[in-house]
């Protein structure tokens, strides 16, 4: 008895054309942290969203534009001021960017 081999239904995927999903694990910390902090604060010392004057170096926090868990860089490009306190932009941010979905 021979059995008929039934064609298959799905078609397979070719998996080298999907970009793998990346989180970046290395973050700047140290020396080179604070000296990034200091050059975006100089070059512009106004939250990125709400344009209110922060102080440096406790009146804001180094925000990633795209975050890091998401995809994002820790490159000079993807960081911006974002005021901190109870309303401050950067807590709103982050909690957007933990109840958004992913990309």
């Amino acid at each position: 008895m021979k059995l008929n081999m039934l064609k298959p239904r799905l078609m397979i995927l070719n998996n080298t054309a999907i970009k793998p999903y990346h989180v970046s694990n290395r973050r700047i910390t140290g020396y080179q942290l604070q000296k990034r902090r200091l050059d975006i604060w100089k070059d512009n010392p106004h939250c990125a969203v709400c344009g209110r004057l922060v102080d440096y170096p406790s009146g804001f926090e180094l925000d990633h534009i795209i975050p890091l868990f998401k995809g994002g860089a820790d490159t000079l490009e993807n960081c911006q001021i974002l005021c901190i306190g109870e309303d401050g932009c950067h807590q709103r941010k982050t909690k957007r960017d933990l109840t958004s979905p992913y990309f």
